[in-house]
Parts: structure tokens; C-alpha cells; sequence
């Protein structure tokens, strides 16, 4: 039995979340999520929209989906990241291209490697991001705060 990980932030969760997670269903036996943990994208990213325990409970319900978990170790923190990440029971770490080559996983690839777990690269769904979407969000509002102050019609397209 193949057991394949993956780890990501998933807020917003999108199409492109959810295609990347069945092309990774579909390379191994059972499917385990690791959902970075609010504290954690605070410190290193940025706060998510969805808190964990949501973005948790939305993973799971995803039928291609067999397990989910929180992690709260940054991956820039290399050795125990690979440490929880062997502790995790994972043969297979399944990662977005766009981040092949990235300092942070030049890293971590050979740490997991001599934990005996591979990393297989899926494409990215270009074109669909989280962050996409809150500029969408961003500049929908913008554009109706534009409207609600009785901007002309030519003044809230340019808004």
C-alpha cells in the first residue's frame, strides 16, 4: 500500500485545490493532508480567511481524501520538518511544481529522501490561486464602495 502526503495551506479552497488533490489520489493507495495551522501561516505567511479547524473539516469531506491532520513546523525548518513529516507514515510527499527548485525544498527533498520517502512534482493549475481569488474579492469590493458613493458609471469601471 502506497500512502502519499501532501501539505498546504488549502484556504479559500478552490478547483485548483481540489484537482491537485485527486491527481495526487490517484498515484497512491490512501491520501493523507496536512493543513498548515493558523499560528503558523501568521508567523510565516500570511493569516488564511478559512480558520484550520474549517479548512480541516472542508479536506475531509473531499471523497478522494483519506486523512487529514495539522502541522504547525515550517518547513523552512528543515530537519524537523522531515522528522514530522517520517513520523507522519508517508511513502510519498506530493508537491506542487511550482515550487520545485525553491531553496526550501533543495533542502528538504534529500532530508526525506534518506527517511525513505520520495517526492513526486504534480503541476500547478495555472491560472487558480488563493491569492487570485482574494484580489478578486479585493477589487470587487472596491469596485461596489466605488459605486455606493455615487461615482458616475465611467468613474466605477475605472475603480
Amino acid at each position: 500500500m502506497l500512502i502519499g502526503g501532501t501539505i498546504g495551506v488549502f484556504d479559500l479552497l478552490h478547483v485548483g485545490h481540489l484537482r491537485f488533490l485527486q491527481a495526487v489520489r490517484r498515484r497512491c493507495d490512501r491520501l493523507q493532508v496536512g493543513v498548515g495551522a493558523d499560528a503558523l501561516l501568521a508567523r510565516t505567511k500570511r493569516p488564511p480567511v478559512i480558520d484550520e479547524h474549517q479548512r480541516q473539516e472542508l479536506l475531509a469531506g473531499l471523497s478522494c481524501v483519506d486523512a487529514v491532520c495539522r502541522f504547525d513546523i515550517g518547513l523552512d525548518q528543515t530537519v524537523a520538518s522531515a522528522d514530522w513529516i517520517a513520523a507522519w507514515g508517508i511513502d510519498l510527499m506530493v508537491v506542487g511544481d511550482d515550487w520545485r527548485g525553491s531553496a526550501r525544498w533543495q533542502r528538504l527533498e534529500p532530508e526525506l529522501a534518506q527517511r525513505g520517502i520520495g517526492c513526486l512534482w504534480l503541476p500547478y493549475t495555472a491560472g487558480i490561486s488563493t491569492s487570485l481569488i482574494r484580489q478578486r474579492i479585493l477589487a470587487a469590493d472596491e469596485h461596489a464602495r466605488c459605486a455606493a458613493l455615487g461615482a458616475t458609471i465611467a468613474e466605477v469601471n475605472r475603480c
